[in-house]
């Protein structure tokens, strides 16, 4: 298994559109083409493919918010046919770790619905918290969670 980050570009971005999560799930996290097309309109978000060898697995989006300057995984999926497989685990410690390079960063925030009982284990896996507050940009109120970086399972 070779996997990598690749950057969405104008050969993958219809694919990574396409990704998909079960239907159960699509109540936790918004569409791809969404949050592609957010990447493309408000540059401080960066739309990353996730790959093993060739094959596109999943999704993510990262970025610094403008307001708080706090450093944000505000997207994170795999794709429902490969779910299960233990891509999130191992695409996660990646992801961070390339951020905390990118933006030199103590702390990363991420946001989840109450109900998703699944993400917020595999996130607390990896050092994150719940920090008692609430995101209510999106269209329902989401629970914070930070990962203190200097002292998380991946320092």
């Amino acid at each position: 298994m070779s996997l990598y980050i690749r950057e969405v570009t104008a050969e993958n971005w219809e694919d990574i559109a396409y990704l998909s999560v079960n239907d159960n799930q699509k109540n936790f996290i918004e569409s791809n083409s969404f949050s592609l097309a957010q990447s493309k309109f408000e540059p401080e978000w960066k739309s990353v493919g996730l790959y093993d060898e060739e094959e596109l697995i999943g999704y993510a989006m990262h970025g610094r918010d403008k307001t708080s300057s706090n450093v944000w995984l505000d997207r994170f999926m795999i794709d429902q046919n490969y779910q299960g497989k233990g891509y999130a685990s191992r695409f996660l410690p990646m992801l961070l770790k390339g951020m905390q390079k990118k933006y030199s960063c103590d702390m990363i925030y991420l946001s989840i619905y109450p109900d998703n009982k699944k993400a917020q284990h595999l996130y607390e896996k990896f050092g994150f918290a719940l920090n008692g507050k609430i995101d209510d940009v999106g269209e329902f109120p989401c629970l914070v969670m930070e990962l203190d970086l200097k002292r998380s399972p991946l320092a």
